[in-house]
C-alpha cells in the first residue's frame, strides 16, 4: 500500500470498528499479489469505502462521474484511486484504464449492478466485470457487504455492518456475450449465497 493510503485505511478501519463493530470474514480469499477483480453487491454510497476497508490490499474502484464535479473531492477520491465512470457504464476510457490496473497486477473493485439497490435485494447485474476478466485474465472474488444502507441504525446494532468474501472464480471459455452472461449469473449466485449466511448471522435478513 501507498503510505498515505495505509494510514487512511488503518484509521477508517479502526474507526468503523469503533463506531459499528465492523466486521469481515473471507480476506483470506484475496490474493496478496497479482491482478484481482473484486464483485460487490451495491446498498449505499458507504459501500467503496467499506469493501475497500474489508480488502487487507489496496484497491481501485470505479466511481460515478458526478463525484468529481467537486475539485476538492475529486482530488480527495482521485488519491485514494477513484476512476471516473459514466454512469450507464459505457465510458470506454474508464474500461480501459481499469484493464491497464489489471495487467500492472492491481486490486479492481467493481459493482457488476452498476448502481445502488434502493431494496436491499440483488438487483439485474451487467456482464462488465465477466468481460473485463475474460479479457485480463484476472479472477473475481465475489463479495457481498450488508448493514451499510443505515449506518446510524448500526449505532444500536454493533456488528451488522459486515463485509464477506468468497472463493476466486474465473472466466471460462470464450469472452462472447453469451459466456460473459453465464459468467455475470455465477458470480451473483455466489455473492447471493453470501448475502443469505450474512443476514442470517446478524438477523437481518
Amino acid at each position: 500500500m501507498k503510505l498515505h493510503y495505509r494510514i487512511a485505511w488503518l484509521a477508517a478501519l479502526g474507526l468503523a470498528r469503533l463506531l459499528w463493530g465492523f466486521r469481515v470474514s473471507g480476506r483470506e480469499h484475496i490474493p496478496t499479489t497479482g491482478q484481482v477483480v473484486v464483485a460487490s453487491n451495491h446498498i449505499s454510497n458507504w459501500d467503496p469505502l467499506l469493501v475497500g476497508l474489508a480488502c487487507p490490499r489496496e484497491v481501485h474502484f470505479l466511481a460515478k462521474r458526478e463525484l468529481f464535479a467537486n475539485r476538492l473531492f475529486a482530488a480527495l477520491i482521485t488519491a485514494y484511486n477513484a476512476i471516473p465512470l459514466d454512469r450507464d457504464g459505457s465510458d470506454r476510457k474508464a474500461l480501459r484504464v481499469a484493464r491497464r490496473l489489471l495487467g500492472e497486477e492491481r486490486a479492481l473493485l467493481m459493482f457488476p449492478e452498476g448502481t445502488r439497490s434502493l431494496t436491499g435485494e440483488l438487483g439485474r447485474a451487467r456482464p462488465g466485470v465477466a468481460f473485463i476478466a475474460a479479457s485480463t485474465g484476472a479472477p473475481m472474488v465475489p463479495a457481498c457487504i450488508v448493514g451499510s444502507a443505515d449506518p446510524r441504525g448500526a449505532f444500536r446494532r454493533r456488528g451488522s455492518v459486515r463485509v464477506a468474501f468468497a472463493a476466486p472464480l474465473r472466466h471460462e471459455g470464450p469472452s462472447s456475450t453469451e459466456a460473459c452472461e453465464e459468467t455475470t449469473e455465477r458470480v451473483m449466485s455466489a455473492i447471493a449465497a453470501l448475502k443469505s449466511e450474512l443476514e442470517t448471522e446478524t438477523g437481518t435478513g
